[in-house]
């Protein structure tokens, strides 16, 4: 199971990745519907490179409960989708190992803002997770539990509701979330992501997703 929604989340990847000419047919912000401007965005994406052996064999003795990790950071070192090009904003960042300790601390920003009894609402799991990627400039975090019953899932954590969503049964399901572009995924982005033309200050919403197989 675990194996197969690895290779599903990567294949899917893959897919996204080849895509030529990708973009979004987007509106303006301040009139989304069903608004008089239009703009379409080009779209990138970023992936580096795999990480070593010795970094991965790391990853497998630190995180024995979860080998997706591995598997994951053996294709890709990081990826980063839906980037705009002029402005530089994305709407997904999947960190390499390297960034994870940063970006936790960024995310305990938020939960150090809580008194002793606001932190009942915090799940039990954060006695032990990774931050392991974020959706830019939202201040909302991907976290990981290392432990227990929820090991291995991937959870959104939502700054808005101070909310911890359960985004993908492992991390190969998040990851095939992430890299399928259906209706649910087009509709997520514009609530954190903006394009930018490079001529106005209006900050785009992308509404269609358009490509060349």
């Amino acid at each position: 199971m675990v194996a197969n929604s690895m290779m599903d989340g990567l294949k899917s990847l893959e897919e996204l990745l080849a895509r030529t000419n990708q973009r979004f047919n987007c509106v303006d912000t301040a009139f989304p519907e069903p608004g008089p401007g239009r703009f379409t965005a080009n779209i990138v994406h970023y992936a580096e490179p795999p990480l070593g052996t010795a970094q991965l064999e790391q990853l497998k003795r630190l995180f024995p409960e979860i080998p997706q990790l591995a598997e994951f950071y053996a294709h890709y070192g990081s990826i980063r989708l839906f980037v705009d090009p002029i402005g530089g904003d994305s709407a997904f960042f999947v960190a390499s190992p390297d960034e994870w300790h940063g970006l936790k601390k960024l995310f305990e920003t938020w939960t150090d803002l809580l008194d002793e009894e606001e932190e009942d609402m915090l799940p039990d799991w954060l006695d032990n997770y990774l931050t392991i990627g974020e959706i830019p400039t939202s201040g909302n975090y991907l976290l990981m539990p290392t432990k227990g019953e929820h090991a291995g899932k991937v959870f959104l954590f939502d700054h808005d509701g101070f909310e911890f969503v359960e985004r993908g049964a492992d991390l190969g399901a998040f990851i095939q979330r992430i890299s399928t572009v259906d209706d649910a995924l087009v509709e997520e982005i514009p609530g954190h992501t903006r394009y930018s033309d490079g001529e106005t200050e209006t900050q785009w919403l992308a509404k269609e997703y358009l490509y060349v197989s």
